[in-house]
């Protein structure tokens, strides 16, 4: 894809936005998705969505027999600082418009610069994607409310894009993220307008 006069940046890709390796053409620099570590950071099953308030909006899960939308908290990956831990990844090259359809995306979560934590370094700026409090408090499993459980989708979608980045990537992915505290669940990802 070719971008002209764009200010160009990265996105620091921890979970299922390591699928999203293209590079990208901005003002003729060509920018190649990098594989690095966020230093002074650990991965962490730390956000969850209410399945029966995001139904009918962009995003939901069915039970894929009977295309209902299970009343459960679905679980996703989140990082947060802590001294010693570092996070493995992919920085992906992003222009303005790519960014604002990952905030849209990434609408549990807020978008922090860790271009200080990114190794190597990178001439542009590095962002990453970390849980909103709300989305945070709904996977705390003492929290009030319905089962927490993982998509065995997300976890499988996550897990291919780590094995697909570099021969000792998954590997890497397994010894610095936590395991999963939930139970999977065959859930069907269903996007619909909104």
């Amino acid at each position: 894809m070719v971008v002209p006069h764009a200010e160009p940046a990265y996105v620091f890709a921890y979970g299922s936005l390591a699928e999203l390796r293209d590079p990208l053409v901005i003002d003729g620099e060509e920018l190649p998705a990098v594989p690095g570590r966020l230093i002074g950071f650990r991965r962490f099953w730390g956000v969850a969505m209410n399945n029966w308030e995001e139904f009918p909006s962009r995003k939901h899960f069915v039970d894929p027999q009977t295309r209902q939308p299970p009343h459960v908290r679905v679980a996703f990956l989140d990082i947060e600082e802590r001294e010693g831990a570092t996070v493995n990844g992919v920085a992906i090259p992003v222009d303005p418009e790519r960014l604002a359809d990952l905030d849209t995306r990434e609408r549990r979560y807020r978008r922090l610069d860790v271009s200080a934590s990114f190794e190597p370094a990178l001439a542009h700026p590095v962002h990453a994607y970390v849980g909103r409090e709300d989305a945070r408090a709904r996977a705390r499993s003492d929290s009030a409310g319905e089962p927490i459980v993982i998509s065995d989708e997300y976890l499988t979608q996550v897990r291919s894009a780590f094995k697909a980045l570099s021969p000792d990537a998954l590997a890497e992915f397994d010894r610095t993220t936590e395991p999963p505290p939930f139970p999977t669940r065959t859930l069907e990802q269903v996007l619909s307008g909104g």
